[in-house]
């Protein structure tokens, strides 16, 4: 399967318009094939007061993205034998005391969003790095042994305190920041290196020579050819050079900086089902279904595992400040896609999926969610509420004259209902689903949007 020529004017045009809708100041995407490089172009500047180009070797923060790293990292200590899948996570970490739990966290349920912990509020690094006296930008904080070592002592003292988790590990997804902070703890400790980071530069990276990525946050600040970061706020397009800006405290869930030309090696990784990092049966293990995600739509190990115009595609996406990343592969087709962009907020996963769709044969434009007939009116009165989220998120269903009305975060949504108890909010071009979960008693105890779980206030 080649890709389309004819397509490639319309697939432009629609990234052009993408630009345009969320004020995009910089994007790169790359699609890539088993021999190397298909494909690739740059719209707008990584520096948008000087003009200065993107180019193939420009820097980006990579966010969730670095999820799938993480994931690629146990599987390798797994086949070491250095890490069992099914051992409890308290093995690996004693201060995860798998607290107000029946039955025990086990490392794959990280791996999956499945550790049955509710979202919680995030832990960045610089108040963390100020209360230990380390904010210093002389120390590169992802490759603090002490950094590293307080940094789990936190994350596992919010998880723990979870008086009432959200069911049994296994039972439900919601989307965990921490779990991968989990992870790059479990790496860090049984990878022989002094700091996640450390594993990553010297078993992942160099490996597949990456050479321009890794996970600090002084390097790009520095480097000429690194993407300036640009973020909305109070009305204004605000830049920085600074990656701490609400960077995790853990850095398996999103401390991964990179390149287009060494994303496009990565994606080879995957396109070769593993080679030379995995071997075939960890990579069967990492693109497998674990647990519903979003509709049709499951999670394995750091990639989601969905299917385009009949082919299983895989990938992930990622947003941090002035940060928007995706990634999506199909080794049956034998194409991956790589898009980076310098912005909060774009939607680079539905322009990675518009580019599949193209390396797919298809017009490269993401499909809207087809409109359904409404929700039984029992079930439309039954999900109104108001859900919270500790990341400082709501969501609030309430009737009005006899029509459903959805608020996220305060602002009214349009929305389209899908099947029973599941309905798409509509954002500028994309549409993200929301869907309602029941306990045992029939009573709907928590709705799950943008991959996380929001419990239900009492009325």
């Amino acid at each position: 399967m080649s890709l389309s020529s004819n397509l490639s004017a319309s697939f432009e045009s629609y990234v052009e318009t993408v630009m345009q809708t969320y004020d995009a100041v910089g994007i790169a995407v790359a699609v890539v094939d088993r021999e190397g490089p298909v494909w690739e172009r740059f719209f707008g500047y990584r520096d948008q007061a000087l003009k200065l180009p993107i180019d193939r070797d420009t820097i980006f923060g990579l966010a969730s993205v670095t999820k799938s790293f993480t994931c690629l990292a146990v599987l390798q200590l797994a086949q070491q034998g250095k890490i069992d899948l099914d051992a409890p996570v308290s093995r690996y970490i004693p201060a995860f005391q798998n607290a107000h739990r029946e039955k025990p966290v086990l490392v794959r349920h990280l791996m999956s969003h499945t550790g049955s912990f509710w979202p919680v509020q995030r832990k960045t690094v610089e108040p963390l790095a100020r209360k230990m006296g380390l904010w210093n930008h002389d120390i590169d904080l992802a490759y603090s042994v002490p950094f590293s070592q307080a940094s789990v002592q936190e994350v596992c003292a919010d998880l723990d305190a979870q008086e009432t988790p959200l069911g049994n590990p296994g039972e439900y997804l919601s989307y965990s920041n921490d779990s991968f902070g989990l992870l790059s703890d479990i790496i860090r400790t049984q990878g022989g290196e002094d700091t996640y980071a450390d594993y990553m530069k010297k078993h992942v990276l160099r490996p597949l020579d990456m050479s321009r990525s890794g996970c600090g946050f002084l390097p790009p600040a520095a480097d000429s050819n690194a993407a300036v970061l640009y973020e909305e706020r109070d009305g204004r397009l605000l830049a920085t050079r600074d990656y701490h800006d609400n960077a995790f405290v853990m850095m398996g869930g999103g401390a991964m900086k990179s390149t287009v030309r060494d994303m496009e090696k990565y994606l080879q990784l995957y396109l070769q089902q593993g080679a030379p990092l995995l071997s075939p049966d960890s990579f069967r293990r990492m693109t497998a279904s674990y647990a519903s995600y979003r509709p049709k739509t499951g999670y394995g190990y750091g990639l989601s595992a969905g299917a385009l115009a009949g082919h299983p595609v895989f990938g992930h996406g990622g947003s941090l400040t002035g940060v928007s990343s995706a990634i999506s592969f199909c080794p049956d087709a034998g194409y991956g896609v790589v898009v980076l962009c310098n912005t909060t907020g774009v939607p680079a996963t539905s322009i990675a999926e518009a580019a599949m769709l193209w390396c797919l044969g298809r017009e490269p434009r993401p499909e809207e969610p087809a409109p359904c007939a409404p929700w039984p009116l029992p079930l439309q009165q039954k999900a109104c509420g108001r859900y919270v989220s500790a990341e400082d998120s709501t969501i609030e269903i309430s009737m009005n004259d006899g029509k459903m009305e959805v608020f996220s975060s305060g602002k009214s949504r349009p929305y389209r209902f899908s099947e029973p108890g599941v309905l798409f909010l509509q954002s500028k071009m994309t549409w993200s689903d929301l869907t309602l979960f029941s306990n045992p008693q029939k009573e709907i105890f928590a709705v799950r949007y943008g991959g996380r779980m929001l419990k239900k206030e009492p009325s």
